[in-house]
């Protein structure tokens, strides 16, 4: 029968006192994945389901743009994660799959390393990698390099995938000296120093409900050693509360390494019936519930891609919206500028200059012919006059006696002295009208 759990995981990472960025990486089962040096981060987790993966990294990471190389041990977790959610697979084939992931990804970070002559003391061969799986009731750990993870249970504290304490526990109980103790733990260090390249995989632990894992980078571990870890991590409080605890003591330290702590937390273990087991064909991804699936940056690049649909048709909107109105505003001032001057205006202007401007130049040289020239020479020069009222403009005065014609407008100003923009006139004012003729000889 499957296990359905209840989780409660928190990390904390910090970089070092000494350091430019922050190395230190974790991933939280698809959901929190830190990769890109965050020099504090604080993620937490509460979840059901029945397969969990965790994992914490320190620089465990190469990137070369002219040789086109890239990797990442957050990414081959969340392939792998993606590859055991979706397809079956028994306890035994994802464990396997793990240390392959692991196995290779430090392969190939290692060659990398070989073949840009990276010195063994640079601070990017201090590879380390501490992963935690947990399905089918049971959690499996691995290790590679300088990784560390732990399991609290009922005040028993012990490191999951090497038992690095233990000679010194056997020189406590009295059943070794310290000499032999010492010896023990140099055999432990000589073979961690020849291991360090190949992956540590523990046996599987059947779970049980207040168990709680720890997983940490080389930095937590070297500022507080284990008896400290085992004291913070044997409190009776949340898996948030114990992260937060140990990255606080680390940096009282002044650690001259980043820090990252991450706290798994077993709240509840419950079996499923064998009903259940039946619906086992379905994807297990329906296993993980609410959490999103752990190709994080797929699913975050599609939403880019969403918001960016989004903002291209806005984009077009605006763009018609505006050309709209400009289309508006140019229409509005052609209209305005054909309403204002009058198209059909200098044709009486033609007809009348034509016809009486002649007519004084005849009259002024014919001076026999009494009975022609009264009515004409009166007609042309007579100037008549107007009292401005209220209301009255000079455009309104220039339309009453000559039409409709700007040119009225301004030779009229003129010829009364009003400069422009020949809207200067008062109440009773009086104005000069002269005829059309002598006012279009104004210029």
């Amino acid at each position: 029968m499957s296990e359905l759990l209840k989780v409660n995981a928190c990390v904390y990472s910090r970089k070092g006192d000494e350091r430019e960025y922050n190395k230190d990486d974790f991933y939280m089962n698809g959901k929190f994945l830190s990769e890109h040096h965050l020099d504090n981060m604080q993620a937490s987790i509460e979840n059901r389901g029945s397969e969990f993966v965790f994992a914490v990294a320190d620089h465990m990471e190469f990137s070369d743009d002219e040789k086109r190389a890239n990797f990442s041990i957050l990414r081959e977790m969340g392939r792998f994660h993606e590859k055991i959610t979706v397809h079956e697979g028994d306890l035994a084939f994802k464990t396997k799959e793990l240390n392959s992931r692991v196995a290779e990804t430090g392969k190939y970070l290692n060659s990398f390393l070989d073949m840009n002559s990276v010195p063994e003391t640079d601070q990017a061969r201090q590879m380390g990698f501490s992963g935690l799986l947990l399905s089918e009731g049971n959690a499996v750990g691995a290790t590679y390099g300088t990784g560390h993870i732990y399991l609290c249970r009922g005040g028993i504290f012990k490191h999951m995938t090497v038992d690095r304490a233990k000679p010194k526990r056997l020189a406590d109980l009295g059943i070794i000296s310290d000499e032999e103790a010492e010896s023990f733990q140099e055999k432990f260090d000589s073979a961690d120093e020849d291991d360090s390249k190949q992956v540590s995989m523990s046996e599987p632990v059947e779970l049980l409900e207040g168990d709680k894992f720890l997983l940490i980078s080389d930095g937590i571990y070297n500022a507080l050693g284990e008896e400290y870890l085992e004291d913070i991590l044997s409190m009776r409080s949340d898996s948030t509360y114990i992260a937060y605890r140990i990255l606080n003591e680390a940096s009282k330290k002044e650690p001259i390494d980043d820090m990252t702590a991450m706290v798994i937390s077993i709240d509840r273990v419950s079996s499923t019936s064998s009903v259940v087991k039946k619906a086992a064909a379905r994807p297990k991804a329906t296993a993980l519930k609410s959490t999103p699936p752990p190709t994080y940056k797929y699913h975050k690049k599609s939403n880019y891609k969403k918001y960016e649909n989004i903002i291209y048709y806005l984009a077009v909107f605006f763009t018609a919206v505006l050309i709209i109105l400009i289309l508006y505003f140019v229409i509005k001032n052609i209209m305005n500028s054909l309403n204002e001057p009058d198209n059909n205006s200098p044709t009486p202007i033609v007809s009348i200059t034509g016809t009486v401007s002649p007519t004084p130049e005849i009259t002024e040289a014919v001076t026999p012919t009494p009975e022609v020239t009264p009515e004409p020479t009166e007609a042309p020069h007579e100037v008549r006059e107007h009292r401005v009222k209220q209301g009255d403009t000079l455009s309104k005065i220039a339309r009453q006696y000559y039409g409709e014609d700007y040119v009225y407008v301004e030779k009229l100003g003129k010829y009364n002295g009003i400069p422009e923009p020949y809207n200067n006139i008062v109440i009773d004012q009086v104005l000069k009208i002269p005829p059309v003729d002598v006012l279009l000889k104004i210029k």
